[in-house]
């Protein structure tokens, strides 16, 4: 414990002194009308993603989803007292909904029209017919030093730009059927900003894994922390079938496709946290650990997302990073949440890091999971004793998901 107390303390003062929170977070700053409106639909409760990535040039990027409900009509009275007590709460409840998603609605698309004002140049399309609504603003801000020109692609009413500092796109379209529910959104609105400050790419240095979990170790060690692990080998002696979406047998599947991997292994290792104020407290911890991480080894090639939280049967990307050698290498982290079989409250929170050579593969069991090997499996007979195959299944089969990934190798 005294060991991870001065893990930490090192880490909070590397932090105050400006080295974890400064370098990457102040030269990625971006537009303070992009923050402002961060703080807006924060403040009504929609969910922001804010990633960081690097690929030879620092980027940052935001992502913010919000669907819109029709007009708000309460429901007819029925006679019944009870009955329509009941329905004025829910209706309540839906006035409510409604306003707050209009009023996040409204800021982005009042945010894009703020910012068409200084842009170096900008699109917008609207149509508007018969209570049918679609919305469309790209707009590209500032330009580079170096004089690269910006580049301009346009595919029936979406405009795309590229090669400027930054960048803003925002979508809204209908939702079929919608008028099954008063419940039912009848549109959603996609808002994403890239900021990119250097037009020139970089070299990329190679990814310091000891460096880096040396510094999760005394993090994921704490007591109430357990620990369990998985292996996972297929090679080209046994071919996987393509199933259909709901008999998936992976929930990660990144494949490599030049050259074809003949081997491929995946290492995981699942922390399952004491309590839900243990994993919001470690999660904290992860993630201010890897700000001190990156920016003591500047120039490696990464993908952060520090708003990565605990979510419901979902493997969420919080950081991963990919070495493209003869052999690939991956590492990532993820967090997951899953409810706790015979309790209607309780959930298990997991820190997940994998890593791998080759493609990377994750059984759709890897809650019980101790080894896959070409299809034959082999469940942990601990975990095993908790949750069935199937309930392991059920609990992250949303977040499926099958990548093929082409790169050149470098030697």
């Amino acid at each position: 414990m005294k060991r991870t107390v001065l893990a930490l303390c090192a880490i909070i003062i590397a932090l105050s002194a400006g080295r974890a929170q400064g370098t990457i977070q102040q030269r990625l700053q971006g537009h303070p009308k992009i923050d402002s409106l961060v703080s807006e639909v924060t403040a009504l409760g929609r969910s922001v993603r804010v990633s960081y990535y690097y690929d030879g040039r620092l980027h940052k990027t935001i992502m913010i989803g919000c669907g819109l409900m029709k007009d708000y009509q309460p429901t007819p009275p029925t006679g019944d007292p009870k009955q329509d007590s009941q329905a004025q709460k829910l209706d309540s409840v839906r006035q409510m909904e409604t306003l707050r998603l209009k009023r996040a609605y409204d800021a982005m698309r009042r945010t894009c029209q703020q910012l068409t004002d200084e842009a170096k140049e900008s699109y917008s399309w609207e149509y508007h017919r018969g209570g049918v609504d679609s919305v469309r603003y790209t707009i590209a801000l500032g330009e580079y030093a170096s004089g690269d020109t910006m580049q301009t692609y346009r595919r029936n009413r979406d405009m795309f730009y590229y090669n400027a500092p930054e960048i803003i796109t925002f979508g809204y379209d209908p939702v079929p059927g919608s008028d099954v529910s008063p419940w039912r959104q009848k549109g959603y609105a996609t808002f994403r900003y890239e900021y990119t400050p250097d037009s020139v790419s970089k070299m990329i240095a190679p990814f310091d894994k000891d460096a880096y979990t040396r510094l999760l170790q005394p993090i994921l060690k704490q007591k109430g922390i357990t620990t369990r692990q998985f292996y996972v080998y297929h090679d080209s002696t046994f071919t996987i079938e393509k199933k259909d979406w709901n008999n998936e047998e992976f929930v990660i599947r990144s494949n490599t496709i030049s050259p074809r991997q003949l081997k491929s292994e995946t290492w995981g290792t699942v922390y399952t946290l004491g309590s839900s104020a243990q994993a919001d407290t470690v999660l904290s911890q992860i993630k201010q650990a890897t700000w001190a991480f990156l920016n003591e080894h500047p120039g490696m090639d990464f993908s952060f997302n520090p708003s990565s939280e605990y979510h419901s049967r979902a493997l969420e990307d919080m950081f991963h990073t990919f070495d493209s050698k003869r052999v690939p290498s991956s590492f990532y982290i993820y967090v997951h949440r899953s409810p706790i079989p015979g309790s209607t409250t309780a959930s298990e929170h997991h820190i997940v890091i994998l890593e791998s050579k080759g493609d990377i593969m994750v059984p759709m069991e890897w809650q019980i999971l101790k080894s896959w090997k070409n299809g034959k499996i082999e469940y942990d007979k601990k975990a095993a004793k908790n949750l069935t195959p199937k309930q392991a299944r059920d609990n992250t089969s949303a977040s499926r998901s099958t990548i093929t990934r082409g790169y050149e190798p470098i030697d």
